[in-house]
């Protein structure tokens, strides 16, 4: 039994790798599918929406399944293959495309069939842009209509709608203790003090509930607690991670970013616009620097920066991709690093397209000015710094800079006079006087 397991390990080592997985795969890649793209996609694709015949070749199922004449392969019989028979143009009644393929296209796509047409192509691809935008996380937000159930609250009526709808009774009321407790630890994270709960408790107004919801969300505890599921969900920390762990002095910055504008309830689109690019949409707004830490939470390895930093850059941006896809439209992007993405609506190439978005992006620190009115005062010194060395009278002469260049002028030392030396005796290195 042991020589016989010896021979069949032998016998599975010396077996050369099969073609289609050793060489097939890549000559389809390489050489197969670009022409498929190049002649046969703008009517035969799901990305295109044209299914003429009912074929599609852009992927494996579809060219095995056929469209209204059958099978357009048949793997190992180029002479018997419908698309072989299409695109050399001798069938008179089959004849695609209108303009034929060169002899040089047509051998590879002769040579593929008969080799087994392997076509790594399992997964079908998505139809098209308006198929792509069914996806839920990229659907536009709308407002329904409020089920028509008697409740002091819309969100209500939408529970009550499909519980009626489930045959499943409304829970009785939950009695004022409990309700405080459930806001404060859902809104803080903190339960109520005693206090808190007595007062409410005896607060009879019909607007106690909401001055309560009021109160909890004006407290700065409310940007505190959810601040920290926003971190979580752009993989925040105070270092860099990897073997080095080296400590981020000043990440605490978009920590406190993230609280305070939680607080001030700004708008969703604003707050993305700022974590993206708030040097170039609100670059008025210094303080607001802090927000671009979005870009920079990730881990950061920098052994492999210094080491191999092509490797380094295409991962580092890769993290940047999956943290703003994640966060901002709830997909799972990365994995159209390797191959179009299985089931979010990302190709391959919308995912080098979104990395080369972030490719002149490097990490470090930046200074700038917390105060704003800081800011503005020293871009206007600098410009008259920058036009003051380069000679830029229109610039300095400008009315609302006159009294400040005058100023500036009397600050400056007098001209020197110069005087030209006039010397009596010139005494040369050897001792030799000549007067005048």
């Amino acid at each position: 039994m042991k020589d016989l397991l010896v021979s069949c390990m032998l016998l599975i080592l010396l077996t050369p790798v099969s073609r289609s997985f050793a060489d097939e795969s890549p000559f389809f890649r390489e050489s197969v599918e670009p022409i498929l793209r190049k002649h046969c996609y703008d009517c035969h694709s799901h990305s295109a929406g044209l299914m003429e015949g009912g074929l599609t070749l852009d992927w494996q199922s579809g060219w095995k399944t056929g469209g209204s004449r059958g099978p357009a392969i048949i793997p190992g019989q180029p002479e018997q293959s419908l698309l072989i028979k299409a695109v050399q143009h001798t069938d008179p009644d089959l004849q695609m495309p209108e303009t034929k393929l060169s002899v040089q296209e047509i051998a590879t796509l002769v040579r593929w069939v008969k080799q087994g047409a392997v076509d790594p192509r399992h997964t079908k691809p998505v139809s098209d842009t308006a198929k792509a935008t069914d996806w839920w996380s990229l659907k536009p937000l709308e407002r329904p209509d409020v089920p028509a159930i008697q409740t002091g609250n819309p969100i209500d009526a939408f529970i009550q709608a499909r519980l009626k709808v489930e045959g499943i009774s409304v829970s009785a009321a939950a009695d004022r203790r409990t309700l405080i407790r459930r806001l404060t630890f859902d809104l803080h994270g903190l339960q109520p003090t005693l206090s808190e709960v007595e007062a409410f408790e005896n607060d009879t107004a019909p607007d106690a509930y909401s001055r309560l919801v009021d109160r909890l969300l004006e407290s700065p505890h409310y940007g505190e607690r959810w601040a920290r599921h926003w971190l979580d969900t752009v993989h925040f920390a105070d270092s860099h991670g990897f073997e080095h762990d080296v400590f981020r002095p000043h990440a605490w910055r978009y920590r406190d970013y993230v609280i305070q504008q939680l607080n001030a309830d700004i708008p969703w689109a604003q707050f993305i616009r700022e974590q993206l690019a708030v040097d170039h949409f609100f670059p008025e707004k210094t303080d607001l620097m802090p927000a671009l830490g979005f870009l920079g939470a990730g881990p950061y390895d920098r052994s492999a920066a210094a080491t191999a930093p092509k490797s380094f850059e295409y991962l580092d941006r890769d993290d940047l991709v999956t943290q703003t896809m994640g966060a901002f439209a709830s997909t799972t992007a990365n994995c159209a690093r390797c191959h179009t993405h299985k089931f979010d609506p990302i190709t391959q190439a919308d995912y080098f397209a979104l990395q080369a978005v972030f490719a002149g992006i490097g990490k470090g620190d930046v200074s700038f000015d917390a105060d704003r009115e800081v800011a503005v005062q020293r871009t206007r010194w600098e410009t008259l710094k920058t036009a003051a060395q380069t000679q830029k009278k229109e610039m300095l002469l400008q009315p609302e800079n006159q009294k400040l260049v005058a100023e500036w002028e009397q600050t400056r030392p007098p001209q020197p006079r110069w005087e030209t030396l006039q010397p009596d005796v010139f005494v040369s290195t050897f001792g030799a006087k000549l007067k005048r």
